[in-house]
């Protein structure tokens, strides 16, 4: 039998965001198809959005929104690779 696993309310908290940024884009259909190296090719444009909001938009709101980017691109590639490993 597998452990529970309690999350850390940060970590909580942070699933919450990332949540909302895929409802956001719920439209586009989902990550099931995408091959994993189209996933790998968005992550340095997110980081770079991550970066302008730091660094230009001064916004704590678009900071947490775009961090939460970047964790779906990295979850959305730990998933297609978790379903790849499967179907082999």
């Amino acid at each position: 039998m597998k452990e529970e696993i309690k999350l850390r309310p940060e970590v909580q908290w942070f699933a919450e965001q990332m949540e909302l940024k895929l409802r956001e884009n719920d439209h586009k259909g989902g990550w099931a198809d995408c091959l994993i190296e189209h996933l790998l090719r968005q992550v340095p444009r997110e980081y770079r959005e991550l970066l302008k909001a730091l660094l230009w938009d001064d916004l704590p709101d678009e900071v947490i929104r775009e961090a939460a980017d970047i964790a779906n691109y990295a979850m959305m590639i730990a998933d297609r690779h978790r379903n790849w490993e499967k179907e082999e």
